[in-house]
């Protein structure tokens, strides 16, 4: 029997509505956990009440979504005195865990390699190639997209084909078809692969699946609002004894885009018809003020569960609303009310963040951050393991782990330079895909290959390196990557390249670093652990709290994450909610998006538009989110201090920084140069005399009021690019068109 006591300690700070999550012992259990309701804090006092009634620690399996937050879980476990043993890991690291164990039942050897984005574009490339499909009809980064989509579905080449345009369609299907015989050749699995070969391998291989379906008798799932069907799958199945418990909040499900699926949470009842439902409704995060807009807000979303958030927090200060002629008053603004307020003491910079829609917005933001002399990070880890230098050094550790990676052989064969040319190479591996062997393999017989002079000492030597370093220990792997450097002299290559050297070489140093802190952290993990951690890394793992700057990052990044102080800018349609030119998008979820970002806040939230942008290279008129309209009045009405609503200036009208104001020469009736003011690249824009300019309101008998944001055509052809309230943005012909301006 467990003790009292410890019962107790573990439930006593825990509300009714908590208490009732963690003491649920068997059988299904869904817990809608609205923002700042203390979700992790149940999830960890669930496990120690399991474990303090008998459950063993290693028959407990806690999955959650990012390395982050499954190393803070695993630390509240162990602060609860939860003795080791229990299974605390995001989906795609399990799965990868698992397939280790299995591989030989998927097709796979124990040693394959995980490849990241870039390494599937590559893989693509290659594919294309061997297809002769011509890349400008497809980019390789385009078809990648497509067969990830595909895979999040779980469809394969034959289900592609038969779901799009017939030649497209079959185009791709070839590729994708393609793609899939490189990755098995190479004994690679992609991103997406970990998770389709798990559930092959519940599904296709019986005694395995009783087996999994027994190890675990307690399973449960965080942020269960952004698994994909793949994930849903595996959960189900993993789930054998029933007890399965989910945690999560519909209105947070921000992932659709690559694949997940609201409805898991939504329908989860009808999976489990006997599920016991518990609402965490109290927030312990936010201010009043904030939790009402974001409540009034998410109301108007139709997917989802009904639930009344509440905080016994303060009134709190008003929600501003702050308006801008351009993105750089914007950001000029932003920086200074964040200088007032790390001045007065009110706040440091670590408690402040700055959250936006797109990366690409973080560069004015960034510029008027120095400008204050503010502190600040950017959160982009993954950015780090694509640098080219560290992509270099990855490439070698893989084929010390899988010499099959073709990707990565054909990355650093060459580097540095041993007079190996592409043109080698090529031959080479044409030579041995046509005899089965992989690129590796077949650098063995160069010369058969028909690979002559320096070309051949060059691939002799890279083939002794990787050869020499496959006889090393695979631990300490900090060990490895020092072996590594010292072969291939890769810091001094470095250094002779000029190219940022000084920044590259502490870049390679930081890789050193991480490998040593793995070591210590893993011990038993090895060259493989390493490899499969930096493979499967996500923006928010390498963000340190502690460093002490403002953190900024995109709405997506900040799930999970909480500051004292929050500004959202670029709250424009368009952007926010984000409209693509397609006319593809989720109004709902892109209003999730918002509301993950406002509950976020915990005692200041500053929301900001600006009436004109610059984006993909020229300035664009923008109309207020339409999100703004469904916030409380208190929001709209909130005192704007110094920065008070006004038109855009003259300045407004030009690119930032753009030394001179635009200039109009007229060339003809029908059209005018327009000087941007960049006379340095000559940069001259055609812009057509037509009824409407750049900014004018317009109504159009179907689609209703918009704003003309583009003008371009001649004649009968002349055009305009008008973003509608209600579809988004549409290229119309003005002779068809029947706008009228307003």
């Amino acid at each position: 029997m467990p003790s009292q006591n410890v019962i107790e300690a573990i439930l006593s700070d825990c509300t009714p509505p908590q208490r009732e999550a963690i003491q649920h012992l068997a059988g299904p259990l869904l817990v809608l956990a609205g923002p700042g309701s203390g979700k992790t804090r149940v999830i960890t006092r669930r496990v120690a009440h399991l474990a303090a009634s008998g459950c063993r620690p290693d028959d407990i399996l806690a999955i959650t979504f990012t390395n982050k937050a499954a190393g803070e879980m695993r630390e509240r476990i162990e602060a609860l005195g939860v003795p080791p043993g229990v299974w605390v890991s995001t989906f795609h690291s399990f799965c990868a865990r698992m397939l280790r164990i299995y591989a030989d039942r998927v097709g796979l050897g124990r040693s394959f390699t995980i490849y990241d984005s870039a390494d599937s574009v590559a893989a693509v490339k290659r594919a294309m190639a061997e297809l002769q499909l011509d890349s400008t009809l497809f980019t390789p980064a385009y078809v990648a997209r497509v067969i990830s989509a595909a895979k999040n579905r779980l469809w394969g080449a034959e289900k592609l084909q038969e779901s799009g345009a017939p030649k497209e369609a079959f185009a791709l299907g070839q590729v994708f078809e393609r793609y899939e015989r490189l990755l098995r050749g190479a004994n690679a699995a992609d991103f997406d692969d970990l998770l389709i070969l798990m559930v092959r391998l519940l599904r296709e291989v019986p005694e395995t699946r009783e087996r999994l379906g027994r190890r675990f008798l307690h399973v449960l799932v965080d942020e269960y609002q952004d698994t994909n069907h793949a994930q849903y799958l595996i959960a189900k199945h993993m789930a054998g004894a029933g007890n399965l418990c989910v945690t999560g909040d519909p209105d947070q499900s921000i992932y659709g885009w690559r694949g997940a699926d609201v409805n898991n949470i939504l329908e989860f009842e009808r999976d489990y018809p006997d599920a016991r439902i518990v609402r965490l409704e109290q927030n312990y995060r936010s201010t009043r003020r904030i939790l009402r807009a974001a409540d009034r807000l998410i109301a108007h979303n139709v997917q989802r569960k009904a639930k009344s958030l509440w905080t016994e927090n303060p009134e709190g200060e008003p929600v501003r609303l702050l308006r801008f002629g351009d993105e750089q008053e914007e950001a000029d603004a932003v920086a200074a009310d964040l200088a007032a307020l790390f001045r007065e003491g009110r706040a440091v910079p670590r408690d402040a963040a700055i959250f936006y829609r797109l990366n690409s917005q973080s560069r004015v933001l960034e510029s008027a951050l120095r400008g204050e002399a503010i502190p600040y990070a950017i959160v982009a880890g993954t950015e780090f393991y694509q640098r080219r230098e560290i992509k270099d050094l990855l490439s070698y550790l893989r084929l010390v782990d899988n010499p099959a990676d073709d990707v990565g052989v054909e990355r650093v064969a060459n580097i540095p330079a041993r007079r190996i040319g592409g043109t080698s190479l090529e031959r080479v591996k044409e030579w041995g895909s046509a005899r089965g062997l992989t690129l590796f393999e077949a650098l063995a017989d160069s010369a058969e290959a028909g690979v002559r002079g320096p070309a051949l000492q060059g691939i002799a030597e890279f083939r002794r390196l990787i050869e020499q370093l496959r006889a090393l220990p695979r631990r300490p792997v900090a060990g490895v990557l020092e072996r590594l450097l010292a072969a291939t002299r890769y810091e001094q290559y470095l250094a002779s390249a000029g190219d940022n050297a000084e920044e590259r070489i502490e870049n390679v140093r930081e890789l050193v670093n991480a490998a040593a802190e793995y070591d210590q952290a893993e011990p038993e993990g090895g060259l493989q652990g390493f490899l499969e951690q930096a493979a499967l890394v996500s923006d928010v793992d390498l963000w340190d709290e502690k460093l002490g700057g403002v953190t900024l990052m995109t709405l997506h990044a900040a799930k999970g994450l909480e500051f004292p102080a929050i500004y959202i800018v670029g709250l424009e349609d368009g952007l926010l909610p984000l409209l693509r030119e397609d006319g593809e998008h989720d109004l709902e979820e892109e209003r999730r998006l918002f509301f993950v970002g406002l509950t976020r806040a915990q005692r200041r939230l500053t929301l900001s538009y600006a009436e004109s942008r610059a984006r993909h290279g020229k300035r664009q008129f923008t109309q207020p989110s339409r999100f703004i309209e469904e916030l409380p009045e208190e929001v709209s009405s909130a005192e704007q201090s110094e920065y008070r609503a006004r038109r855009p200036s003259l300045s407004a009208l030009r690119m930032p920084h753009s030394p001179v104001e635009p200039r109009r020469v007229r060339r003809s009736e029908h059209e005018e140069i327009v000087y941007d003011g960049d006379f340095s690249s000559d940069a001259v824009l055609l812009d057509p005399r037509a009824p409407f300019r750049p900014g004018d309101s317009v109504r159009h008998p179907r689609y209703g009021v918009g704003r003309v944001v583009d003008i371009g055509g001649y004649g009968e052809a002349l055009r305009a690019t008008v973003q509608f309230r209600t579809v988004g943005l549409k290229r119309l012909v003005l002779k068809f068109a029947g706008l009228r301006k307003l």
